[in-house]
């Protein structure tokens, strides 16, 4: 059992604690180094966590009702260098919440379509190509390639082949989409 809810500036230094994780398991998915993640200053966490509560930007985190754990967060914007449709920009599920059977990424994926879907006819986002999981997830879930690459840099280290590109999916948000409220 989870709550799904907006994060807030107070929540800054969950916020900041959970990027840390995201950084240790998988820098690419980050796109920084945990060195690089420990540089942010405290004004910058309290941005990321002023997200969920910006008409032009979400962020939300699934937490577990009995511990407080954070167990997942997603955080979309309207636009980005590609257009002015919104576009999920940040996705980390920890390792043991992950899976068809817990149901966190699939209610925050939900929660973000409702967001983007009273903003916009189109959701995009950008995935590592060599994420298997991730693109099969996003593929399942209605999104699909297109066709739009760039390179894959993650802040504190150079490129390594192994890392890959990134991959541009879309996902139509007209009338089918979800809706979903922010409490779970």
């Amino acid at each position: 059992m989870f709550t799904l809810r907006t994060t807030r500036e107070v929540d800054w230094p969950e916020v900041r604690s959970f990027r840390i994780e995201n950084a240790t398991d998988n820098p690419v998915s980050w796109t920084a180094t945990v060195e690089e993640t420990l540089l942010i200053p405290d004004d910058g966490w309290k941005m990321r966590a002023r997200r969920g509560e910006q008409p032009d930007t979400t962020s939300l985190a699934a937490i577990a009702d009995e511990t407080g754990r954070w167990l997942g967060m997603m955080c979309a914007q309207l636009g980005d260098a590609h257009g002015p449709e919104p576009v999920l920009t940040g996705v980390y599920v920890t390792p043991d919440a992950r899976g068809r059977e817990n149901g966190v990424t699939d209610a925050l994926l939900a929660a973000v379509l409702g967001w983007a879907a009273t903003r916009g006819t189109t959701l995009r986002l950008w995935v590592a190509e060599r994420a298997a999981p991730a693109r099969k997830y996003y593929t399942r879930n209605g999104f699909v390639t297109t066709g739009r690459t760039q390179e894959l840099r993650v802040l504190g280290r150079r490129s390594l082949p192994e890392d890959g590109g990134l991959v541009e999916m879309s996902r139509s948000l007209i009338a089918d989409a979800p809706r979903a409220d922010a409490d779970r």
